[in-house]
């Protein structure tokens, strides 16, 4: 195999690596919360692969703050107007991890 590819493959790997670390470790460490979807926004590329980016805005220290969400596909089905609990780390309040759906 070529070296070339498999120093992508290995950096592919590694990049995928790094995601689902701060996914579990923002689920494990962050400070859970209830949010609300306000936005999302569909973008696809050359190859028609489609991605959604989803947006919400919870409530910290009386004021609203707006996220992203970093694991959306683990929400499927989720909606504008949903609301859902989130985890965010205090250092990074605008990245959040979808934790489930809010019953209400």
């Amino acid at each position: 195999m070529d070296p070339f590819a498999i120093a992508i493959l290995v950096f592919i790997a590694a990049a995928a690596i790094y995601v689902f670390y701060k996914i579990w470790y923002t689920k494990r460490n962050g400070i859970e919360t209830e949010a609300i979807i306000t936005r999302i926004e569909e973008e696809s590329n050359v190859d028609a692969n489609i991605t959604y980016h989803y947006f919400v805005q919870y409530a910290k220290n009386g004021k609203t703050v707006e996220a992203t969400l970093s694991n959306p596909g683990f929400g499927k089905g989720l909606v504008v107007g949903a609301r859902i609990t989130i985890k965010y780390l205090e250092e990074k309040p605008n990245v959040a991890v979808w934790v489930k759906e809010s019953v209400r």
